[in-house]
C-alpha cells in the first residue's frame, strides 16, 4: 500500500459531510480519490484531491486502484450490498451504524471480510469520545469490582426525525431501537467489556407518534407516514449474569433529554457516563462519595475524527479497529433479537 491512504466516499450526504468528510480532508497521509451518489460533484470540488474523481456507479468507483478504504454513507437498507462489494474489492470498509437490517447481512459482512483478509468496522464513534474513553480505562483498573448492572439510556424529550426514511422501516429496518439504540448497545457493552449475551427481551411503542406536536425538536409529522417505533424499552441479560436495561426513545414525556447516558453498577463502586463527562459513586469510610469528571469543551467534538484515525491506523498497522466487525455483528444480533422479542411477545436466546 502507498503511504498515503486512498479513501472513497459512498453516499455524500449530510451525515458523510460533518461526521468524516470534512475530517478525513484536513487529516495527513490520507486523501479523498472517489466520490458516488448524493452530492459526490459537490464534494470532489470541495474536499478531492488532485486526481480524484466521481464515479457513475459502484462498480466504476470499486474499480479504482487509488482507493484503499471506503466509507458507507448510505441509506441503511443498502449498507451490506455496498458493504460487501466493497470487501469483494478488497477495500477496508467503515459502515455507518447500523451495519446492516439484518443480522443474517451482518454475519455475511463479517465472514466476507475474514475471507478477503481486509478490515470492517462500524460508525459506532461514542465510544472515541474522551469520557467514554477516560472512563473505559477506569473501569479495567478493577476498582469497581464485579460490575452486575448497566442503564443505556438513548432518550430525547421530543426529537422524532422528520426527514429523509427514518419513518420508513423497509429503508431504516425500525424506528428509534435501530438508529439510536446500536449507539446505546454498543457503547454499554464495550464499557462492560462484555459481548456475550444470553438473552433479551423488549417491548416497542409508537409512543406520542399519534400526536404530532410544533414543539419537537424538528417540528410537526404526519402520524400516517410513522410506521416505526418511537419507543423501544427492554433487558439483555449476558452469560456473566450482568444485566444491561436499555432506554430508547424519540419522544419520551421526561423532564429532560438523557442521551449517550451509561450507568454502570459494580460491587465496589459505580459510575455514570454523559455526554463531556462521567461520575463515580463509591464510599470512603463512612462517607458516600461521588466525584465529577468534566471533559474540556473541544474535546468533546473530537469523537468522529478519533474514530477515523483508528481506521486509518489499523490499516497502517494491520491490526484490528476499536470497534470490531464481531462486535458490531453481536450489536446487531442483539437489535434483531429485541426486535424479535417485542414482536412475538417472549423472551430470545441467542
Amino acid at each position: 500500500m502507498r503511504s498515503e491512504i486512498g479513501v472513497g466516499i459512498i453516499g455524500c450526504g449530510s451525515v458523510a459531510r460533518w461526521k468524516y468528510v470534512k475530517n478525513l480532508a484536513e487529516m495527513s497521509g490520507v486523501s479523498l480519490r472517489a466520490f458516488y451518489g448524493g452530492r459526490a460533484e459537490e464534494f470532489q470540488q470541495q474536499y478531492g484531491a488532485p486526481g480524484s474523481a466521481v464515479c457513475r456507479d459502484l462498480a466504476e468507483f470499486l474499480a479504482r486502484e487509488d482507493v484503499d478504504a471506503v466509507c458507507i454513507c448510505t441509506p441503511n437498507n443498502s449498507h451490506a450490498e455496498i458493504a460487501l462489494a466493497a470487501l469483494r474489492a478488497r477495500k477496508h470498509v467503515l459502515c455507518e451504524k447500523p451495519m446492516a437490517i439484518s443480522a443474517e447481512d451482518a454475519v455475511r459482512m463479517v465472514e466476507t471480510a475474514e475471507q478477503m483478509g481486509v478490515l470492517l468496522t462500524v460508525g459506532h464513534q461514542s465510544r472515541f469520545s474522551p469520557a467514554a474513553q477516560a472512563l473505559y480505562r477506569q473501569l479495567r483498573e478493577g476498582a469497581f469490582g464485579s460490575l452486575y448492572f448497566a442503564r443505556a439510556s438513548m432518550v430525547r424529550r421530543m426529537g422524532i426525525p422528520t426527514w429523509g426514511h427514518f419513518f420508513d422501516p423497509a429503508v431504516q429496518g425500525g424506528g428509534c431501537l435501530i438508529d439510536l439504540g446500536t449507539h446505546a448497545l454498543d457503547l454499554a457493552l464495550w464499557l462492560l467489556n462484555d459481548f456475550s449475551p444470553a438473552y433479551c427481551c423488549a417491548g416497542i411503542f409508537r409512543g406520542p407518534g399519534d400526536s404530532p406536536t410544533p414543539a419537537n425538536r424538528w417540528g410537526t409529522w404526519d402520524p400516517a407516514m410513522l410506521r416505526t417505533e418511537t419507543g423501544a424499552f427492554g433487558q439483555v441479560v449476558l452469560q456473566s449474569g450482568t444485566v444491561l436495561s436499555l432506554d430508547i426513545s424519540w419522544a419520551l414525556h421526561v423532564p429532560e433529554d438523557r442521551e449517550e447516558t451509561v450507568t454502570l453498577c459494580g460491587t465496589a463502586a459505580g459510575a455514570e457516563l454523559f455526554p463531556g463527562g462521567y461520575t463515580i459513586s463509591g464510599t470512603q469510610g463512612a462517607r458516600l462519595v461521588t466525584t465529577r469528571y468534566q471533559m474540556p469543551e473541544e474535546e468533546q467534538q473530537s469523537a468522529n475524527r478519533a474514530q477515523l484515525e483508528d481506521f486509518l491506523s489499523s490499516i497502517r498497522e494491520h491490526r484490528l479497529p476499536l470497534v470490531t466487525a464481531a462486535q458490531s455483528l453481536v450489536v446487531m444480533q442483539i437489535l434483531s433479537g429485541l426486535y424479535r422479542s417485542a414482536r412475538e411477545l417472549r423472551p430470545v436466546e441467542f
